[in-house]
C-alpha cells in the first residue's frame, strides 16, 4: 500500500495510468482547445529553468525530463551503476531529487519527522492540498488499525477472502476447459478490489458495482490530477486547479462514498443500542469504534478513509499479483513446485483458515518477493529534509532537500543479489533455508520479522528491501497484501495451468514518470486442471 495514508510504502504505482494517457489527461468536451493549451504548457514545462538552488554538493545525473517521463526505471538503473555508493542528484518530472545510497539509508531512517519527514514529502508529491490524498489527523488511527486489527486477524479473515475469490472466479473468469487467452490485469484489479472490499466495507457494499467503480478509479483519477497539476508551476496551481476536471471528479467520488456508507454506518450505530448486538468485523466498524463520539456520524470521514485505503491497496496489490502471473507463465517449471507446496499446506478446506497456513507457503513467498524485486518500485524512501542534516561521509543536506533511494538499481546490484538479472523463484527460499534456526530452538512465528530468517520474507523490510518503505513509515498493510496475493496465486495454481503463447516474451511493463505497472492488454493462456 503506497503512502497515500502517509505511513505506507512510498510507491506511487497506479495501474492503467499509461492506458488512459494522454487521452484522459487531454480529455474533455472541447478536445482541440485542451490539446492546444496542453501543448503550450508542456513545452514551457519541458524547457523551463528550475529556479531551485542546487545546494547539495553532489553530482548531477543528466537526462531530459522527457526521458524521465517514459524511461525512469532505465535511468535509475543507469545512474545507479555510475554513482552506486555516493550521493547524486537527478532532475525528474517532479523536480530535483537527491538520491541516497543504501550505505547512508541506515543513518537517516531513524530520524524524527521534524528533521526528516516522510509525511511532508508524500503530501507534496501527491499534491494533497488539491487532490485530498491525505488522511490528515486520522493518519495515526488508520495506521494503528491496519497494524493491530487487520494484521492480527488475517487468519480469521482468510476464509471470507477465499469465498469472495471463488465467487468472482465463478462469475468473471472464463471456463478454460482448453487453453484460453485472457487479459488478466483488468480481472486482477476487480479481484483485489472485491477481496479488499470484503474486509474494508463488508459484504453489504463490496459487490456493489458503484462501490467497485469508485474504489478502483479514485486512485487513477487522483494520479491524473497530479500529472496535470505538475505541468503548472506552484504559484499557478491555486488558479489552475479550476481547469483540472479530475479534481471535481475526486470531490464527486468522495460524496458518492459518503452517500453509500452513510446508511451502513447509521444502521450500525442504531443497532449498537440493541442488547446482545454483535458488530460486524470489518474496517468500517473498526474505524467507527476508534473515532471520537462527535465524529462517528461524520460519514464523510468514513468515505474518505475508505477511498484512501482503496487507493493505497488495490492497484499496488493487483499489479504485483499480475506480475507474478506473468512470471509463472514464463517460468513454467515453478508451477508444479509451488502447486505441490500449496497442496501440502491446504490439504483440506479447514486449512485455509489456520493461523500458520499462509506463513507455510515459503516457496510461494519467495516467488512473490523475486517477482517484486524485478518488477517493483523504481524509487523508495521518499523523504523531505526539514532541518539540515550532516551525513557521516561529509555531505550536508539543507532543509528543503527531497530524497529518494534508487530501488530499481539496488534490485539488480550483484553485491546484494547474485546473478541479479536472472529470475530465481526460489532465491529467497534458499536464503531462508541457509539461515534457518536450529531445530532445538523455538520455532519462529511465520512472517515474524524478528525471526532469524525473517529478512528474506516477502513482507520484510531493510536497507536493501524498501518496496514497502522503511522504519516507522513502513507499509502497515503489507501483511494483508501478502495474504491476498498468496491466496489468489495458490488458488489459481491448484486449479489452472498457465502459459504464454508460443514464442511470446514476458509482457513488457508500462512506464510513466515514476509509475511502473504491468501491461493491461497482455493475454495469458489458462487451462483448467482436471484435478487440483
Amino acid at each position: 500500500m503506497p503512502s497515500i495514508i502517509e505511513d505506507a510504502s512510498p510507491r506511487t504505482n497506479f495501474t492503467s495510468v499509461t492506458d488512459v494517457l494522454p487521452s484522459q489527461v487531454l480529455g474533455g468536451s472541447r478536445l482541440s482547445y485542451y490539446v492546444a493549451i496542453s501543448a503550450v504548457l508542456l513545452c514551457v514545462w519541458l524547457f523551463q529553468q528550475d529556479n531551485q538552488k542546487y545546494r547539495v554538493l553532489a553530482p548531477f545525473y543528466k537526462a531530459s525530463r522527457l526521458k524521465w517521463m517514459f524511461s525512469a526505471d532505465t535511468l535509475v538503473k543507469d545512474s545507479y551503476s555510475k554513482f552506486r555508493d555516493t550521493i547524486y542528484q537527478i532532475k525528474t518530472t517532479e523536480g530535483v531529487r537527491t538520491i541516497i545510497p543504501v550505505s547512508l539509508v541506515g543513518e537517516l531512517k531513524g530520524l524524527p519527522e521534524d528533521t526528516l519527514s516522510a509525511r511532508t514529502a508524500v503530501r507534496e508529491a501527491m499534491l494533497s492540498e488539491y487532490t485530498k490524498l491525505c488522511a490528515g489527523q486520522h493518519t495515526d488511527t488508520l495506521s494503528l488499525l491496519l497494524k493491530c486489527k487487520m494484521t492480527g486477524q488475517l487468519a480469521r479473515m482468510t476464509p471470507q477472502l477465499k469465498e469472495e475469490l471463488e465467487y468472482i472466479i465463478a462469475t468473471e473468469f472464463p471456463e478454460c476447459e482448453e487453453w484460453t487467452p485472457f487479459k488478466i490485469q483488468p480481472f486482477m484489479i476487480r479481484t483485489v478490489a472485491r477481496l479488499s472490499g470484503r474486509v474494508f466495507v463488508g459484504p453489504a457494499l463490496n459487490r456493489v458495482e458503484e462501490w467497485m467503480d469508485v474504489s478502483i478509479n479514485f486512485a487513477v483519477t487522483a494520479f491524473i490530477a497530479v500529472i496535470k497539476l505538475q505541468v503548472f508551476p506552484p504559484w499557478m496551481r491555486p488558479a489552475a486547479q479550476c481547469l483540472i476536471s479530475e479534481l471535481r471528479t475526486i470531490r464527486r467520488d468522495l460524496d458518492k462514498a459518503r452517500a453509500m456508507l452513510a446508511p451502513v454506518v447509521a444502521e450500525r450505530i442504531r443497532d449498537a443500542e440493541t442488547p446482545g448486538y454483535e458488530p460486524p468485523d470489518d474496517f468500517v466498524q473498526w474505524l467507527l469504534d476508534a473515532l471520537p463520539e462527535h465524529q462517528k456520524t461524520d460519514y464523510y470521514i468514513q468515505g474518505k478513509m475508505q477511498l484512501l485505503l482503496s487507493a493505497a491497496s488495490i492497484h499496488t496489490t493487483s499489479n504485483l499479483t499480475t506480475d507474478c502471473i506473468y512470471d509463472l507463465a514464463v517460468h513454467q517449471d515453478m508451477q508444479e513446485i509451488l502447486r505441490e507446496e500449496a497442496r501440502e499446506v491446504f490439504e483440506d478446506e479447514e486449512s485455509w483458515g489456520k493461523k500458520d497456513s499462509m506463513g507455510r507457503l515459503k516457496k510461494l513467498d519467495s516467488f512473490i518477493k523475486e517477482s517484486q524485486r524485478l518488477s517493483g518500485n523504481v524509487t523508495s524512501f521518499i523523504r523531505k529534509v526539514i532541518k539540515p542534516i550532516d551525513l557521516s561521509e561529509g555531505t550536508r543536506l539543507p532543509a528543503g532537500t527531497n530524497l529518494l533511494a534508487p530501488m530499481a538499481g539496488v534490485a539488480v546490484d550483484p553485491r546484494y543479489y547474485p546473478d541479479p538479472e536472472v529470475f530465481d523463484g526460489l532465491r529467497f527460499w534458499k536464503l531462508r533455508q541457509q539461515c534457518a534456526t536450529p531445530s532445538t530452538s523455538p520455532a519462529p512465528l511465520p512472517d515474524d520479522p524478528a525471526a532469524a530468517n525473517g529478512r528474506w520474507q516477502f513482507t520484510s523490510i531493510g536497507d536493501t528491501a524498501m518496496n514497502f518503505g522503511l522504519g516507522k513509515h513502513a507499509c502497515p498493510g503489507r501483511f494483508f497484501a501478502g495474504c491476498e496475493i498468496k491466496l489468489i496465486l495458490a488458488h489459481l495454481l491448484l486449479h489452472y495451468d498457465v502459459k504464454l503463447r508460443d514464442g511470446e516474451a514476458r509482457p513488457a511493463p508500462n512506464m510513466f514518470m515514476m509509475t511502473k505497472s504491468p501491461s493491461m492488454t497482455a493475454e495469458v493462456l489458462f487451462r483448467r486442471r482436471s484435478c487440483p
